[in-house]
């Protein structure tokens, strides 16, 4: 695996997606597994409990869910059947402590300055506030999970550091390119040596599970915030061509009248 971990808003989703599509490798985020993980590990506190400990402890319980977590994900990730193409994973779960077997050059972590994280958080509510057409439960719970983030973002710098793995710190007002430059020579190891997915029946193959993956993620949020109406969100082209970085803006129900009986999503070919 290519591990692409750190704190909530610092872009490791886009910078993955990005790094997927120029290599023809396959992408893994982690957190579109939550519902599915959920399911398959044992009962714990609700967020609500863990925040109402306090933060602090908030960011311990998410440290043992995600060491709990990294089992299941090296399940998901063996059951795509990709032999030796490694798949670029991403997500805040991947903690710099649990990469001991990641060799060097294969794992890159990004840290957020509080307010950057602030600030995701703060856009992501007022979305969901939008999405669902009422006030969220309350602003004082978005501020306690913002500081359990910067807590989290603290904790994996001085473990990546004390590890000697690459950190890259995310300013409130990234300058993306100049990221974007240094994750690729962090991972050029990897990039360099990782095999490729076949062009064609593979790479399309390997799209359409990240797509599917996407579609039963979206389903399962809008069940579980109540929503009537999905948004539109990222479906990536299933083409299988080299290279491809076409994408869609659709919601759950159009991909799957777009994909009907087997169809793939040819993203360049919708108007």
């Amino acid at each position: 695996m290519l591990w692409i971990g750190g704190g909530q808003g610092a872009g490791k989703t886009t910078l993955a997606w990005h790094l997927s599509r120029a290599g023809d490798l396959p992408l893994h985020r982690v957190d579109l597994w939550a519902y599915d993980h959920q399911a398959r590990m044992p009962t714990g506190g609700s967020l609500d409990r863990e925040l109402a400990r306090g933060p602090e402890a908030a960011a311990g319980a998410f440290e043992s869910a995600s060491r709990l977590r990294l089992a299941l994900v090296l399940d998901d990730i063996a059951a795509r059947g990709l032999g030796r193409v490694p798949a670029i994973v991403e997500g805040p779960q991947l903690m710099p402590g649990f990469a001991a077997r990641l060799p060097p050059g294969w794992g890159v972590w990004l840290i957020p300055d509080p307010a950057r994280t602030r600030t995701v958080r703060e856009e992501r509510l007022a979305d969901e506030e939008t999405l669902a057409g009422r006030p969220a439960a309350g602003r004082s719970r978005a501020a306690l999970i913002s500081q359990r983030d910067a807590i989290l973002a603290s904790r994996i710098k001085k473990s990546a550091v004390l590890a000697g793995r690459p950190v890259i710190e995310v300013p409130p007002a990234p300058d993306w390119p100049a990221i974007a430059s240094a994750v690729r020579s962090a991972l050029a190891p990897a990039l360099a040596a990782a095999p490729r997915l076949a062009p064609g029946r593979e790479l399309s193959r390997q799209r359409r599970y990240e797509n599917q993956a996407a579609d039963r993620q979206g389903r399962l949020w809008m069940q579980a915030a109540g929503l009537a109406v999905m948004p539109p969100y990222l479906f990536g082209c299933e083409c299988g061509g080299s290279g491809c970085h076409a994408t869609w803006m659709a919601t759950p129900a159009d991909y799957a009248a777009r994909t009907v009986s087997g169809r793939r999503m040819i993203a360049h070919d919708i108007p």
